[in-house]
């Protein structure tokens, strides 16, 4: 009987380690391809690549309060005023907090605002293929 119980037990042990194990790699792979997608959208950012930009954007993109934005839209909008000032100097600080955005997990990197009331914020999700997109900046109301 204790033979028994031990095979269980040790059964038991052995699973969960591995689950232990498997969870690690893949909050690693998910990191590695976050940081991967970051480099990308940063070099972006800094050349002003639009192009490049326009296929890291997510299809459902939120900008200053729109739904659904074009990429046209969204980078009008950053020619006017110190957007693009204000998305470059935000990936060169890259201090990121992992939250909820719209009812999904989120990166979420906080931009410089154009006023010192409002708060500006750039959220990074994976689409339904677990790929990174930057799914919106937004400055939500206070």
């Amino acid at each position: 009987m204790k033979s028994a119980a031990w095979k269980v037990a040790t059964l038991i042990v052995t699973l969960g380690l591995l689950m232990l194990s498997a969870s690690a790699q893949a909050t690693s792979y998910s990191s590695s391809q976050f940081d991967s997608f970051f480099a990308k959208f940063k070099y972006s950012v800094m050349g002003a690549d639009t192009y490049t930009l326009q296929n890291l954007m997510s299809p459902t993109f939120d900008y200053m309060g729109a739904n659904n934005s074009s990429p046209s839209d969204v980078f009008k909008g950053l020619q006017g005023g110190n957007g693009w000032d204000n998305l470059q100097s935000a990936v060169q600080r890259k201090v990121f907090v992992d939250q909820e955005y719209d009812g999904k997990p989120a990166r979420v990197l906080r931009c410089t605002p154009d006023s010192r009331t409002n708060t500006c914020y750039i959220v990074f999700q994976t689409d339904s293929s677990g790929h990174w997109k930057w799914s919106a900046m937004v400055m939500p109301e206070k």
